[in-house]
């Protein structure tokens, strides 16, 4: 492919997203000509059809799968560079976010953050993602999220992060647990059957040795998904759980559970938005990240 081709990237990613070619030129705003030019072009290059047309349009072959995850990377790499040299206007923005979000950050304050964005921006969109995996590098480096929402990263990374907000971590356990009072030792905490909330790919807890140093003594019998299939298993059986103190407050009610205070020193919980350093300079992106700051200074002053 020369140079000069590098604009049949974009055309490619609209044929094999929009499955048609009179979409994919109304999205491109060229003729439908032009993309079955560009196709046929395509086709000389890879020495494969690309696509093979079906009732409804055109279906991907199997070597176009292969390649579409790279095209899409080089057309949102390349996209991002140019939205980052320009100014990002949010009342007339269609721009779609995507962040991926831990389960905590997911129930109090991705519907803030919604409705902060819906006043600035009305037409700016968002995707919100579950923690499918911990490679946050590779997520954010080709650009599968705008943002990840989680705790601090731990390691060496390239990775830019900034604090939004400190949780306090609470033990919760049913409301009439038979054994727990107000307040529980060590030795009494660790006697009891644990529930955590596991991070997806790697099955650990999301809680380790790095947050509190004995942690990894609990007896663990369940591993749920987060904090919302985590509250009915704590609030119909005598295990107990971790979560952030504003997490069980809401939930208490609901789920006939309390909280108890951790009978550990290091009981806060630093959430972050965390990003690529390359998206650092971009508009959009500035914006994002200034409203996630501006949700969760709220959200502490509104718990004070």
């Amino acid at each position: 492919m020369k140079s000069t081709e590098l604009n049949l990237i974009p055309i490619f990613v609209a044929i094999y997203e929009e499955k048609n070619l009179s979409q994919a030129a109304a999205r491109m705003e060229i003729s439908q000509p032009a993309v079955s030019k560009a196709l046929k072009r395509l086709r000389e290059i890879y020495d494969d059809h690309l696509f093979h047309r079906n009732a409804s349009g055109v279906e991907p072959t199997t070597f176009s799968r292969d390649i579409y995850p790279a095209m899409s990377v080089a057309l949102k790499s390349f996209t991002s560079t140019l939205s980052a040299s320009r100014d990002f206007e949010p009342k007339t923005s269609n721009r779609i976010f995507s962040v991926a979000a831990v389960s905590v950050a997911g129930y109090f304050l991705i519907p803030e953050l919604i409705k902060q964005m819906r006043s600035e921006a009305p037409n700016v969109a968002l995707e919100v993602h579950p923690l499918f995996t911990e490679d946050h590098e590779t997520d954010l480096r080709l650009q599968r999220y705008d943002l990840v929402i989680d705790m601090a990263p731990r390691g060496r990374n390239l990775l830019k992060s900034e604090v939004i907000y400190s949780e306090h971590l609470n033990v919760v356990c049913r409301k009439d647990h038979p054994r727990l009072k107000d307040s529980l030792s060590r030795e009494e905490f660790f006697n009891e059957e644990h529930v955590v909330v596991s991070r997806w790919h790697s099955r650990r807890s999301l809680l380790t040795a790095d947050d509190i140093s004995e942690i990894e003594k609990r007896k663990i019998v369940v591993r749920a998904a987060g904090a919302i299939e985590m509250l009915p298993i704590v609030g119909k059986s005598d295990m107990i759980g971790i979560l952030p103190k504003s997490t069980i407050d809401s939930f208490a009610d609901f789920f006939d559970v309390r909280s108890i205070p951790l009978p550990f020193d290091q009981s806060e919980l630093d959430l972050c938005s965390i990003w690529h350093p390359s998206r650092t300079a971009e508009s959009g992106h500035k914006w994002l990240r200034q409203q996630i700051q501006k949700v969760s200074k709220n959200q502490v002053i509104a718990r004070k």
